[in-house]
């Protein structure tokens, strides 16, 4: 073999292992551009089945409208299980304007719009606050899937 071919098949061989090397490094990118956006379709997936499973099992809770002229405003709600697991328990974040002092009731309608439970809770409310206030309901009410509750 002369120097001229040996040369050659050097040059060939490095530039050989280059192209192997930048086409693995794109071959990456891609995969990893590829798995990016597989991963986002997927996120964009599981967010709308589990907005629309919320949406579907909501507990729609109503501030009665004395409230709502008092100045009251209803923020987020969460239905809560008590220590056996019935989910008896509402959470409601409410912020006055007007401050008052009051005992309000709360009253729990199944999807048919039958009453399925009631409570009361004591409430002190500064003018211009906002605070989270538990409603427990009794045992056997249930505030399954499409239920409303009417705070008054």
């Amino acid at each position: 073999m002369n120097k001229t071919s040996g040369f050659a098949l050097i040059l060939t061989s490095v530039l050989f292992c280059s192209a192997c090397d930048w086409a693995g490094r794109k071959g990456k990118e891609a995969l990893n551009k590829g798995g990016e956006l597989a991963g986002t379709a997927a996120t964009e997936v599981i967010e709308g089945v589990t907005t629309g499973v919320e949406r579907t099992w909501k507990v729609d809770v109503q501030l009665s409208p004395e409230l709502v002229h008092r100045g009251s405003i209803l923020g987020r709600t969460q239905v809560m299980a008590d220590e056996a697991g019935q989910d008896n328990r509402l959470v409601v974040y409410l912020s006055t304007q007007e401050g008052f002092t009051d005992t309000l009731s709360a009253i729990a309608y199944d999807k048919d719009g039958l009453e399925i439970g009631r409570t009361r809770v004591a409430l002190q409310a500064p003018p211009h606050s906002g605070e989270h206030y538990e409603l427990r309901f009794q045992d056997r009410t249930e505030l399954g899937r499409k239920s409303r509750v009417v705070i008054q």
